[in-house]
């Protein structure tokens, strides 16, 4: 997002919430959403806004860290769950005994990171089928989440991280 762009998300916050202006320098305001947002599209961000006011019950204006939680939901919703990752996981065991390469090499790439090799995949396959649906999917998802949070926090991350403060 830019700098208009922030500017027109400031301006529809402060619409909505007089208050939120009051007692603070506008440029300065400007400059650190604009950093919060560098990286994210300004329709995402406004998205996000509008999901905000259209819940809001308290009347408080919105954080940065509050419209990134509806971005957050909402990229949630465009990629696959755990369980989904899980029966991509199971359907590449249950052909790993003499496949595991092939099934390990049509996994998309967040599942592989997770597996890690064909030999994973291989050795699942041996293994009891109440271990692979109780130890191994619990161990996996766990690890299918962490790794979906880390991403989500770090999209949030500026690309060039400056002191918006110290930005002339």
């Amino acid at each position: 997002m830019d700098m208009k762009e922030t500017k027109r998300i400031l301006a529809a916050i402060t619409a909505i919430y007089p208050s939120f202006i009051k007692d603070r320098d506008p440029a300065v305001l400007s400059q650190v959403w604009q950093q919060v947002f560098v990286n994210t599209p300004y329709p995402l961000v406004n998205q996000a806004l509008n999901a905000f006011i259209a819940t809001d019950v308290k009347g408080f204006p919105p954080t940065p860290g509050a419209l990134n939680a509806f971005i957050r939901k909402a990229q949630q919703l465009n990629g696959p769950t755990e369980d989904d990752a899980w029966l991509k996981v199971l359907k590449a065991i249950s052909r790993g005994l003499y496949n595991s390469r092939e099934e390990f090499d049509k996994l998309p790439p967040d599942i592989q990171e997770i597996v890690r090799s064909p030999r994973m995949l291989f050795e699942w396959a041996h293994m009891d089928s109440d271990d692979v649906n109780k130890v191994i999917a619990a161990h996996f998802k766990r690890s299918w989440r962490a790794r979906q949070e880390l991403k989500q926090e770090l999209l949030l991350i500026p690309e060039s991280p400056t002191d918006p403060l110290l930005t002339p």
